[in-house]
């Protein structure tokens, strides 16, 4: 049974407006405005992420691959070969820079 719109709230008369907008867009008009949201939504999410990888390495709380790993080695039962995985798979995917990479091996000890 349809709600009256009387009884409706304001978040649900907002909603029902669009979506009677929408229904009476041309299949035109509604590719344009469904490409136009998608292309707001990547945007937003890359800025969003430029803005995180910006605060991590402009303020300093970023705290690194390499000392993870190193804080890491102190864990009960993380011996050497494991740790030496770990520092292995960092470089294979990229996690570690190449500076991070050289001094990794003189510390592993």
């Amino acid at each position: 049974m349809v709600k009256r719109s009387c009884r409706r709230t304001n978040d649900e008369n907002r909603i029902h407006e669009k979506a009677v907008k929408m229904r009476k867009m041309t299949n035109e008009q509604l590719v344009h405005y469904v490409e136009d949201r998608v292309a707001k939504a990547e945007s937003e999410g890359y800025n969003r992420g430029a803005r995180e990888v910006g605060r991590q390495s402009a303020g300093g709380s970023e705290k690194g691959v390499k000392n993870f790993l190193e804080n890491f080695k102190q864990v009960p039962g993380i011996g050497k070969i494991t740790y030496m995985r770990l520092v292995e798979f960092a470089k294979v995917n990229g996690y570690m820079l190449e500076e991070e990479q050289n001094e990794g091996k003189n510390s592993n000890g």
